[in-house]
Order: C-alpha cells, then structure tokens, then sequence
C-alpha cells in the first residue's frame, strides 16, 4: 500500500475532524481508517439512522453497526447486570448514533484541566475551538458562540417538545430554579433550568459523517478504507511507522505512514494501544505481548451514571415531540460545579409514565479496559465499577432528592403524578437494579504530564515515548467534562489536527 503523511483511525468526532482538517492542506495525504460501513452518497441517499432516533429516549444505534461492547460487573454492585454500552460502528462513529445534545464543557472544567498541568487547555485556550466548530442559530451573534462553523446548534422551540419537557421545567421554576435561556452560556452550568442545544437541524443529525467527512471527500489527499479493523500500531525506535488491519474481506493489511492518530473511542484506542505493546505490562505480558511502553492505558476509565425513577400521571407519557429538551442542573457545590443534572423522558402513552434520568457530572468511580487476547475481533473486558464509590452515591440521593421535589409540586400534581418505582428504596439497592451509562464515556489515555504516573498522553497528545503517535477522542480527558462529551470531542479534532501540521511544517 501507498505510503501517507498521516492515518487517521476512526472516522467518529475526532478522527473525522482531523482527517477533514488535515485535508485541508493539498499536500498532507491521509488515510482515514473506519471499522464499519462508509456511506459515500450520503448527501444524494440520506441513510435512516442520520433522522432516526430523537423522537425517542431509547438509542438509536443499529445492531449492525454497533460495537456490542457491554459493562463486566465484576464488582457485583449492579447485582450483576450487564449493561450495554452502544458504540458506533461506521464513518461517523458514535457521533451518527447519539442524542444530539450539544453541550460544551464547562469552563471550570477545562481550567481544571489546565491546573493538573495539561498547559494549553484551559477555557480560553478551548473557547476559539468551540467558536470555530459552530454556528448557532440562537446565540450566534454573542461572543461566546459561532455563526460560520460546520455544526449547527439550535434549541428547539416550546410547541415542538413532548409534554413532559414542559411539565418538568414549569415544575422546576416553581421550585425557584433560575432559568437559562442559552445553557453553554458561561453562567449557566449549575443551579439552573433550560433547553439542551442540539446538533440536528432539519432531522440531520450532525455527526461527522454528513458535516466534515462530507465537505472532505471530493479532495484528492484523502483515502477512505471502510471495514477496517485495525489490529496494532507498527512501532520502531519510539517512533510509529503504520498500522496493522483486517479488511472486509478478513485479510491483513499494512499501512504506513509518518504519524498516526488514534480516535478509535475510549473503548477500541486504549485496546489498539495495548495489541501494540502500549500499556500495563501486568496486562500485557501474560498475553505474550512485548511491552513497548509501560503506561497506563486502559485504566481511569470514567462515565456520566445515570439513574432512571419511573412515575406515571395524566399526558405525562406521551412520546410524540422533542424528547430530549427540559434540562435541569444541581446547585453548585463548594467548587462551583454542580454534583448532577435531570431530564425527562416519556416513556408509555398508553399508561402514563414517564420518568427522570439523572446523572452525575463528575463521579468518582473509576474503572478499566483490558484486551482479552491479541485477536482484534475480540471485545477487551470492560468494567466502569459503577455504583463502588460512596460519594457516588450520596449525589445520586441529593438528585433523587430533588425529583421527589418536583413530583410533589404543584405542577406535577396537577397532571396527578404519583411514582411507580418505589422511591424511598436504599440508594444503593435502587442503584444496584436501575443504574445505567449515560454514555460519556472517558479517560482511558489520560492527558497529563510525563512525570504523572496515571498519564498517557502529552498536552499535544503524543503517547509519551513516541514521537508520532498521537491519541485524538475522549480517551484523553483527564477527568470528564461537566455535560455532553460529543463538541469537546470535536475540539479534540481540531487541535490535534493542528499539532500535526505543526510538527510536519518544521
């Protein structure tokens, strides 16, 4: 195979901004590299999936183009369960699959990131990031905001949302809650109520596949390989030379190149890492797996649990309308930040019910992937330790706390709401039988410095040792993000497409 400047693995939020980025430069040539389907006429044949999905709370990911990655409950806290953890798998990756909810970090969260020595990554270092990927047809002419990026954001309008949205925010201003018009606003990330910005518009959902892939298919520089499942990382001399992959048809293949981009997903890059001798050398060796670098890969794997409390009352069930719009955010805590946030979701017309999801924004819990074998068609053991950590769970009382609240206003009582789940069950039982992910998955290459031990990545998000290879989705958060992780995911893409023009123009 042709040799390329750069390969990019994962066609998801950040490789697919990197290799649209990349492309941008007629003379870099990159091969982007995608373990699912392509959909190269898209923009003429609109696949079901790019309008499937908001009109109701469940996922809209397809089993055929889903990674079927579930969480190991080895720590027996959710009474076993296994729960599925939906992945795409296809160009666009999770970002043609998810919710579309387009809610920035916070600015406390990147400041946080910048004081655990990631140099470069606080809020007004991210800020232009967050401009440049946007344009928001509500607050687009503010500052803050974007009126010429690839992603349209919008919030949806009150007639359009299905009625338990109203219900709950007309319930949380009764209970003195201030609103939020604009919720990425910089005043808006605890104590407050308002409208989830979303990246659909016109029933596109705004993945990378119909926004940067598309603008970047008709350039010369870019070659797609679809079904291409990428094995490892050829390494020589702390340095990266290609990748190793199995194609549709089952064989192996090489490529190469002078640097390498890993946006695989916090699941599949931490495993590509660790096939490619990249990781726990307890993990690897007994795998028979020459260790390379001794990092921690795989490990500080962080989430967004969430927990749903099921209640029924007149019209609260009805599932036509928005689904996911009323948004209501804790009380800031002693930092500033808040411990959880809620929203509603429909669940049965016919009887009524619906319920609150709510989530906490920065839980302790931290878990792990490990491959199981040097086979990539093999999932690696995942394992979030949901519901181990104490604290954890106190925060999901104090929101659980605040539902009972809202079922008791005036509101809700006017609908004659009444739970279904029995809502004074222990906290820890309650976690124990509803617990799910809210699919923010983090952390499992962990930016920081050399010197932090729990590190994989530098700020320019080079695996330390090597030179070029570099890691560009939310595998690299050193700790997750307040909100949705899907736009910082996209600001992940452009940096580091910036990182490596910089390094190959010198």
């Amino acid at each position: 195979m042709d040799r390329f400047d750069v390969i990019v693995v994962g066609g998801g939020s950040g490789g697919g901004v990197a290799a649209a980025r990349l492309t941008e430069d007629p003379d870099c040539r990159v091969l982007l590299l995608e373990a699912g389907p392509d959909f190269p006429r898209e923009e003429i044949l609109p696949p079901l999936f790019t309008i499937s999905g908001e009109h109701s709370w469940k996922s809209a990911a397809i089993p055929e183009m889903d990674w079927e990655f579930y969480n190991a409950d080895r720590s027996g806290t959710l009474n076993g369960r296994q729960l599925w953890l939906p992945r795409g798998k296809l160009m666009g990756g999770t970002s043609m699959v998810n919710a579309t909810i387009a809610a920035r970090g916070a600015p406390f969260d990147f400041d946080r990131w910048a004081a655990m020595g990631n140099s470069g990554w606080a809020w007004n270092d991210v800020l232009p990031y967050f401009i440049k990927i946007e344009t928001d047809l509500d607050f687009g002419d503010q500052p803050i905001h974007g009126n010429s990026g690839p992603i349209v954001i919008q919030r949806y309008k009150p007639e359009s949302w299905a009625p338990i949205n109203r219900v709950m925010y007309e319930s949380c201003v009764e209970l003195g809650i201030r609103e939020a018009p604009d919720l990425n606003a910089l005043d808006a990330h605890a104590g407050v109520v308002g409208v989830m910005p979303h990246n659909r518009y016109k029933e596109v959902r705004l993945g990378t596949l119909v926004t940067y892939i598309r603008a970047a298919r008709k350039r010369a520089n870019l070659t797609i390989r679809a079904g291409a499942v990428v094995d490892r990382v050829l390494l020589r001399n702390g340095k990266a030379e290609g990748v190793t992959f199995v194609d549709g048809k089952g064989d192996s293949e090489i490529a190469y190149a002078d640097e390498v981009v890993l946006s695989a997903g916090v699941y599949n890059t931490p495993a590509i890492l660790q096939r490619s001798g990249i990781g726990p050398s307890a993990w690897l060796k007994p795998l028979g797996i020459d260790v390379a670098a001794d990092l921690p890969v795989g490990k500080n794997l962080l989430d967004h649990p969430g927990f749903g409390m099921i209640f029924k009352g007149r019209g609260l069930g009805v599932t036509t309308g928005r689904s996911f719009v009323a948004d209501v955010r804790g009380p800031a805590g002693p930092t500033g930040e808040p411990a959880w946030q809620t929203h509603p979701f429909p669940v049965d017309e016919e009887e009524g019910m619906a319920g609150f999801w709510t989530y906490l924004t920065h839980a302790l819990a931290q878990g792990e992937v490990i491959i199981q074998s040097r086979d990539p068609r093999q999932a690696p053991l995942i394992d979030h330790r949901y519901n181990t950590v104490e604290r954890d769970r106190q925060n999901f009382e104090d929101a659980r706390n605040f539902c009972k609240q809202m079922l008791a206003s005036a509101t809700f009582r006017r609908h004659g709401a009444e739970w279904v789940d029995d809502i004074n069950q222990p906290i820890v039982e309650a976690l124990a039988a509803r617990l799910g992910a809210a699919h923010h998955q983090a952390g499992t290459a962990k930016m920081g410095l050399a010197s932090d031990p729990t590190a994989v990545v530098d700020t320019e998000l080079r695996v330390h040792g090597f030179s070029n290879l570099r890691v560009a989705d939310t595998s690299i958060y050193p700790d997750n993000v307040q909100h949705n992780t899907n736009l910082t995911a996209l600001v992940v893409g452009e940096r580091v497409a910036e990182f490596v023009a910089r390094g190959q123009s010198h």
